[in-house]
């Protein structure tokens, strides 16, 4: 396969590029919630569930066994959301199932243990959960849980490839709560999903003014300001990301993919803030292979080297990486190297014409 064939290949058939690489979470609008709501007072979750859940978990359902008083609900309930807060889904799920035994219309703890289904990827038992949690919420004219609620439940719609039904969810949260920080949010995610860009600028805008500092909803924002082409916004939005956020990645990871894009190669703040990036997260693909294309243009072969090799080493079924590492290897006359990397990055490209041509 010619050097041309493998470009073509490359940039076509996989159409793989950095910035479309920094942005492959755009496809499908999904959330990894924990829990939008914890309500953690008690002494009883003052104690670490991580300590022994399964025992906290006995006491916990023994207690609500011997006597369900308010008290001893309130403090299962607590329980059941610490729980959920570090992660122990499947005993949190247990906590909320026992309450709900002894208490049916405990909308909190429908609400917890959708939560704990959803991220038990049993998106039909949460469904059930949250909307009969939801009814309860409306009844009781808790606006600030129906507003949670329904967040959660937009959530489940979109994992479930429902992300018009997500998106009406969450305007309905909105339209109940204008203040709620995680229904703009996802909202943003949700139309930046769909790709209406427009939308999602203005979802991201309104959770930056509710959480101004808040590191994914200012990321977010610079990103979607990025795909929508306004550079300059996007630039300015990355830049304050690292204001904000001076020892996370993505602010310099952001900055330097977007001025490769606008100002190329002999960008030095590129550069600068890439090396940033990765001085702070080693295992940055993009910002590896941005380092490397950048290096490689000036003929600084032996420092691309490295971050190609790291980049192949990250993503190595990416043909992106294989074919700057053979251009890399082909200035510094090793022969050998560039025969391996065509004998890849030809192996990656049937692999692929396979699978898009099997039969589903």
């Amino acid at each position: 396969m010619s050097d041309e064939h493998l470009l073509v290949f490359v940039t076509q058939s996989f159409n793989l590029n950095i910035f479309s690489a920094k942005m492959r979470f755009a496809g499908k609008f999904i959330l990894s919630f924990t829990a939008l709501l914890i309500y953690c007072q008690s002494d009883v979750c003052a104690q670490n569930p991580n300590d022994n859940p399964p025992s906290l978990v006995a006491e916990t359902i023994k207690r609500l066994q011997a006597k369900a008083t308010p008290e001893n609900l309130s403090i299962a309930r607590n329980v059941g959301f610490g729980l959920l807060k570090s992660n122990n889904f499947a005993q949190a799920e247990i906590v909320f199932a026992e309450i709900l035994v002894k208490s049916p219309g405990d909308g909190l703890s429908l609400y917890g243990k959708a939560l704990s289904s959803f991220n038990l990827k049993r998106y039909a038992e949460a469904e059930t959960a949250v909307a009969a949690a939801n009814n309860l919420f409306k009844k009781q004219k808790n606006n600030a849980s129906l507003a949670d609620g329904l967040v959660l439940s937009a959530v489940i719609s979109a994992v479930t490839d429902d992300n018009p039904a997500a998106i009406e969810k969450l305007k309905t949260a909105i339209g109940i709560m204008p203040s709620h920080f995680d229904a703009h949010f996802s909202l943003g995610r949700a139309f930046f999903g769909n790709g209406d860009l427009d939308n999602a600028v203005n979802a991201f805008r309104q959770s930056v003014r509710l959480q101004p500092k808040n590191i994914k909803a200012n990321f977010f924002l610079a990103t979607a300001l990025e795909r929508s082409g306004d550079s300059e916004a996007a630039l300015n939005a990355y830049r304050e990301l690292i204001m904000i956020a001076p020892n996370v990645a993505d602010g310099y990871l952001g900055l330097g993919v977007l001025l490769i894009k606008t100002e190329g190669a002999n960008s030095a703040e590129a550069i600068k803030n890439l090396q940033k990036a990765v001085a702070i997260n080693q295992n940055l693909y993009e910002a590896r292979l941005g380092l490397g294309k950048i290096l490689l243009q000036q003929n600084k072969s032996n420092e691309a080297l490295i971050h190609l090799r790291k980049a192949v080493e990250l993503l190595p079924d990416n043909p992106e990486p294989h074919y700057q590492l053979l251009q890399v290897y082909r200035k510094l006359g090793k022969k050998s190297e560039v025969e391996a990397e065509q004998i890849i990055i030809k192996k990656i490209h049937e692999n692929h014409r396979g699978s898009t041509s099997a039969p589903r």
